[in-house]
């Protein structure tokens, strides 16, 4: 887990106190690995997280959804064939689609083939869990129902997901999503037992996390940030999820749901999430390339993702 640091100064005037605190919970030192390949209603309160995250969502019961208005970085497509000559620099085969999407500015700030579809991996539990909230009517399931949730996206946990699949309908889940989010690249797998299989896109997918920050209920969309918000180094199956965001992006505040795995002859690696205390950027990179890259692909995730610090003006 990264480290949290907190300066907190108060100065009591009167009958006002003013409060300044720095956060820093995600800073880590990138890293890289080679890993071999692992296989892939009722309401209540909410369960209480692991680590608080960022203060926009400890302000109150309904903590505000409106990013921050520090001025807008100025979009710039070629940032994203930066992203894709990065990967390449190390795995020259790699297809790579990205999106970085300004909340605040209600613009996407760089974008590349982001309407081609990429097998989804582990990103597909955001889908799962999305879907587990909708058929509860958006109230909050059990307790223990929240605590799958959690862990399935914050320790990417295979067998809750598998589970969640089955009893939830397949590739039903997928149709019901793409339904209430009018997506357009994001299908059921062919093989409706592969749930990795599921091909989506970088735009479906900044589509998906606006859906999330926007038009949640606060319970809900605050079960699923604070579950992407702990995602912890290591994953249920041994995996490393820190390849992408969390170590291309030192210093930043974010929220992930990684996916990792092959597809066929393919190795697939996708870095996905919120970036900002306030979580202004969607930030999507997606990989595919030969089975024989598998062990260097995160790496080269890494520095691709890299390349989107100067684009993000208060990461």
């Amino acid at each position: 887990m990264g480290k949290a640091t907190a300066l907190i100064s108060a100065t009591l005037v009167g009958a006002s106190i003013l409060l300044i605190i720095s956060v820093d919970r995600h800073s880590v030192i990138p890293t890289s690995a080679s890993v071999p390949i692992t296989s892939d209603p009722e309401t209540s309160t909410p369960v209480p997280p692991e680590t608080s995250a960022p203060l926009r969502m400890q302000a109150s019961s309904e903590p505000s959804t409106t990013p921050s208005a520090d001025p807008a970085p100025q979009p710039s497509p070629q940032v994203a064939e930066q992203v894709r000559t990065a990967v390449r620099r190390t795995v020259p085969s790699a297809t790579v689609g990205v999106e970085v999407y300004d909340r605040a500015a209600g613009t996407a700030l760089t974008s590349l083939d982001a309407d081609q579809p990429f097998p989804s991996m582990s990103v597909v539990k955001l889908f799962i869990a999305l879907d587990v909230l909708h058929q509860n009517g958006w109230a909050l399931p059990s307790a223990s129902t929240q605590q799958q949730i959690s862990q399935m996206l914050s320790a990417s946990d295979d067998d809750i997901a598998s589970a969640l699949w089955s009893s939830d309908g397949e590739g039903a889940i997928i149709e019901r999503d793409a339904q209430l989010l009018s997506l357009t690249g994001t299908k059921p797998p062919t093989d409706a037992g592969e749930w990795g299989d599921t091909p989506t896109t970088p735009q479906d997918l900044v589509t998906t996390y606006r859906y999330i920050e926007d038009q949640l209920p606060a319970a809900d969309r605050d079960l699923l940030y604070q579950a992407m918000y702990n995602a912890s180094r290591t994953a249920a199956d041994g995996f490393d999820q820190y390849f992408g965001i969390p170590n291309g992006l030192p210093g930043s505040t974010w929220a992930i749901k990684q996916g990792w795995g092959s597809s066929g002859s393919d190795a697939e690696m996708n870095t996905t999430g919120l970036v900002d205390a306030d979580a202004r950027y969607v930030v999507v990179v997606l990989a595919s390339a030969p089975l024989s890259a598998y062990s260097i692909l995160p790496a080269a995730l890494t520095d691709g993702t890299a390349e989107l610090r100067g684009l993000l003006s208060n990461p």
